[in-house]
């Protein structure tokens, strides 16, 4: 078996953009090119390659770092929303230009465009559901605390939320002086396709979508390829701002005009 590919560092990746020609779009992680394939795909006319490149924090730093150089090589910088769906985008100018998800995440997304709710039998809509309101008791209060600026593991995977009764109970556990985030919850739950953390969603999902017994099993990337494959309005969404920025550069021609 051959040894996996090394990720090339932000360093490199940065060397080899400010020699590029080819308009480029810098997105997150690996998986999340299942999603941005597709828009790739879409925008052939304009000749756009997508490129992960390792995390959020990589994307920003690239952005940052290609935007000094004042480049003639079109690019776009995607990201997850991550936690910004509750406290908003910072109002910084390196953030200026920056596309980021609908939801919480590449995930959110594409379970909004993907309806992959469908997959799932009558009874299994109805565990799904029951997960999720758990979970998100859960969710919510280590959303807060984290928020609040405490220590609090929000990003646990819900198998251990949800199967551990001892870790679930000490977790939901009010300390002294401590409010429960009801609005908070009530947001998250009415929202969940949107503002519960993506990975978190997807994994709730896949426990029915992969349980014993069912004839028919989906892992996690076959959920978001089914997700990608929709081009719903997260997809065309992203798409048409992606068109947007690196026209701007490519003086591509107007609607209408030849």
């Amino acid at each position: 078996m051959s040894a996996e590919k090394a990720v090339p560092t932000t360093d490199e990746l940065f060397e080899v953009l400010k020699r590029s020609s080819l308009p480029t779009v810098l997105v997150e992680g690996k998986n999340d090119i299942i999603f941005y394939r597709g828009i790739e795909e879409e925008l052939r006319d304009i000749g756009i390659d997508m490129l992960p490149a390792g995390n959020k924090d990589a994307v920003l730093e690239l952005k940052q770092r290609l935007d000094a150089q004042k480049l003639s090589t079109p690019f776009a910088f995607v990201v997850d929303n991550d936690l910004w769906v509750h406290t908003g985008i910072p109002d910084l100018v390196e953030l200026n230009g920056l596309i980021t998800t609908a939801g919480y995440s590449v995930e959110n997304d594409l379970f909004s465009d993907g309806v992959l709710l469908n997959l799932l039998t009558p009874e299994e809509k109805v565990q799904f559901h029951s997960d999720v309101t758990r979970f998100c008791e859960w969710y919510a209060l280590s959303i807060h605390r984290h928020l609040n600026g405490k220590i609090a593991s929000f990003r646990t995977h819900p198998g251990k939320v949800l199967d551990d009764q001892d870790f679930f109970a000490s977790s939901v556990a009010l300390e002294t002086g401590e409010t429960y985030p009801t609005g908070l919850y009530d947001k998250i739950l009415i929202e969940f396709s949107s503002l519960l953390r993506g990975k978190s969603l997807f994994a709730i999902l896949h426990r029915q979508l992969s349980k014993k017994g069912r004839d028919v099993k989906f892992s996690e990337k076959q959920l978001m390829a089914v997700g990608a494959a929709q081009k719903g309005q997260n997809f065309q969404r992203i798409g048409e701002l992606v068109r947007k920025i690196i026209g701007q550069n490519l003086d591509l021609p107007k609607p209408g005009q030849g």
